[in-house]
């Protein structure tokens, strides 16, 4: 050796203690749940009544609910789709499919007016153990189940 040492700066950069670094994560994980509750709630919260309903009239059935149109698209249709999971394949009763299919009409109207939607789109899921599953889609306008009386037309 020379005889020469090397001196170490200290380490100039700025410290934030391990509580504030805690706090700010659990701060953002509260702002972010906020944020999903609030989305879930506007998003969803219209429609609770008319799940509710079709919970009770169909057990089992898992409904998601959701409506309206395509904000990147005006002029297109307005739709209140449905979707529940059956318990047989739905490809195979059309008579029962239709019965469901005039109950949720029926159900959608009381429990959330069908009057402000053109289209009404209900997805028939059956999830068959370990293989793909199976689905039916059904697809009924709203003017002409109003033509028909089954749908209440809406005062303007």
């Amino acid at each position: 050796m020379n005889g020469s040492t090397v001196e170490i700066a200290p380490d100039q950069s700025p410290r934030i203690s391990g509580v504030w670094v805690a706090c700010g994560l659990l701060l953002l994980g509260v702002v972010f749940t906020t944020a999903l509750w609030l989305y879930t709630e506007v998003h969803t919260g219209p429609f609770r009544g008319l799940r509710q309903a079709i919970h009770s009239e169909f057990p089992r059935s898992a409904p998601q609910v959701e409506g309206g149109q395509r904000k990147m698209h005006r002029g297109t249709p307005r739709i209140l789709r449905i979707t529940l999971q059956v318990q047989s394949d739905p490809r195979e009763n059309d008579q029962q499919v239709a019965r469901m299919i005039d109950r949720l009409v029926a159900l959608s109207d009381e429990h959330h007016g069908l009057a402000g939607y053109d289209v009404l789109d209900v997805y028939l899921l059956w999830f068959r153990p370990e293989q793909k599953t199976v689905s039916r889609h059904e697809q009924r306008e709203v003017p002409k189940l109003i033509e028909a009386g089954q749908v209440m037309p809406a005062f303007d």
